[in-house]
């Protein structure tokens, strides 16, 4: 069988409830030239036989023989995939028709890119928001310092960069994998997001960012931490805390907090966009986000925190949604309650 342009890596353990869909959505692409490579990771349910259903020859079916956990199966599909490129697909998420054939043709004007990602839909039990990630390479690497800005489904990977650096997944970084390799691949290649919409992700209670928060959240610190040291910021401990605050939406330093967080936000800007060579202007929209939920978790005490958001060129900068439901948050004094409401606007 000739070499597919694209091995398509399928992680799957007990995953029949959306399985179905999730594969038909890779089969139904409009770029034809690819494997599915699906890896049942020991699965008890009807996993087996909803792959085996299709028939299809592009499916490729392997099974651990015990469940050996995502970062292990992971690296056996990276081992095994045959592929120019290698492409991410989980079994709950529906790839757009057009995805691979875009992504494909974006790696292929651009040689100098080795991953590539999307913008995605966003869908929950109660609402769909569209999720822009950064376009450009300093952009992702600005934003890498706060989380992953990558979304793992839509991501396409020359195999060649893997090859020649022995890029892997780190079992240390369980439930932030995806995270700490996006940014070790990204010291290696550069990296873009497409500005355009070609996957929807599911997120439900049981996916692993709500399964696993806190063991995420701890692995995710030390991701931060390296690419806090890898951008030459020699950080104090309570700095490190207050970065980590901020990127997880669990800032409760008060209201005289803030002034040091919007000191620190400057600080990065400063020195991440003098290292990646990138405007102010282009990353401040990015980091509304993180300074609306500092800000709004102490809305409560009114206009005054209304004024402090603004008093930074970040709050400034920021879409008018982000600067109107802060507003209204304070004029009300409704504080946000939970972390996760600083998520989206």
């Amino acid at each position: 069988m000739p070499q597919p342009r694209i091995t398509v890596l399928m992680p799957v353990y007990n995953g029949e409830k959306y399985l179905r869909e999730a594969i038909g959505s890779v089969l139904s692409q409009t770029f034809r030239d690819f494997e599915l490579l699906i890896i049942d990771d020991g699965s008890t349910d009807g996993t087996q036989e909803i792959a085996s259903w299709f028939g299809d020859p592009r499916i490729r079916l392997e099974k651990n023989d015990i469940n050996l956990g995502l970062i292990a199966t992971l690296n056996r599909g990276l081992d095994l995939a045959q592929g120019e490129f290698i492409a991410r697909m989980d079994c709950d998420d529906i790839s757009f028709p057009e995805r691979f054939a875009r992504q494909v043709e974006f790696l292929d004007r651009h040689p100098d890119i080795g991953i590539c990602g999307t913008w995605y839909k966003k869908i929950s039990s109660h609402k769909t928001v569209t999720i822009r990630a950064p376009v450009g390479h300093g952009a992702i690497r600005f934003l890498l310092l706060f989380d992953n800005p990558f979304l793992h489904s839509t991501m396409v990977m020359r195999r060649s960069v893997l090859e020649n650096r022995g890029l892997r997944f780190d079992p240390r970084y369980r439930h932030a994998e995806d995270y700490d390799f996006w940014a070790r691949v990204s010291e290696s290649t550069r990296t873009a997001n497409i500005p355009e919409v070609l996957l929807s992700y599911r997120s439900h209670s049981d996916s692993i960012s709500h399964r696993f928060k806190n063991d995420q959240g701890a692995a995710a610190d030390r991701v931060r931490y390296r690419q806090l040291i890898n951008l030459g910021l020699a950080a104090t401990k309570a700095e490190i805390e207050l970065h980590n605050a901020l990127a997880k939406f669990e800032f409760s330093a008060g209201r005289r907090g803030l002034e040091h967080a919007k000191a620190w936000l400057e600080r990065l800007i400063e020195l991440g966009c003098r290292r990646y060579g990138i405007p102010k202007k282009s990353i401040y929209q990015y980091l509304a986000r993180y300074w609306y939920g500092a800000c709004g978790k102490y809305s409560e005490e009114g206009l005054g925190i209304w004024r402090v958001f603004r008093s930074s060129p970040v709050g400034r900068a920021a879409e008018w949604e982000w600067q109107w439901k802060l507003f209204l948050r304070c004029a009300l004094r409704k504080s946000i309650v939970e972390p996760a409401a600083a998520a989206q606007p």
